[in-house]
């Protein structure tokens, strides 16, 4: 092993200090935060399926019920 390549063992310790302390805070949301980011994305995502089965669906009773879903979704979405 080569001498003199790598910094010695009590230098090290040291740097892991200050390389912690001059981090900055992370941000980290409250659990009310993050039930209502959960609630959002099971909104978008059960909006994504909705726009998908409605570009397929040729009927035009499922039609209706599946953009009254979209309706109340969007509301949702809205209040959030």
């Amino acid at each position: 092993m080569a001498r003199g390549w790598g910094r010695s063992e009590e230098d090290q310790p040291g740097d892991r200090e200050q390389a912690s302390a001059s981090r900055e805070p992370i941000f980290s949301p409250s659990s009310e935060e993050l039930e209502r980011l959960r609630k959002r994305r099971s909104i978008q995502l059960s909006l994504a399926r909705l726009e998908d089965q409605l570009s397929k669906t040729p009927y035009p009773e499922r039609r209706k019920a599946l953009e009254s879903a979209r309706q109340e979704l969007l509301q949702s979405l809205a209040k959030l």
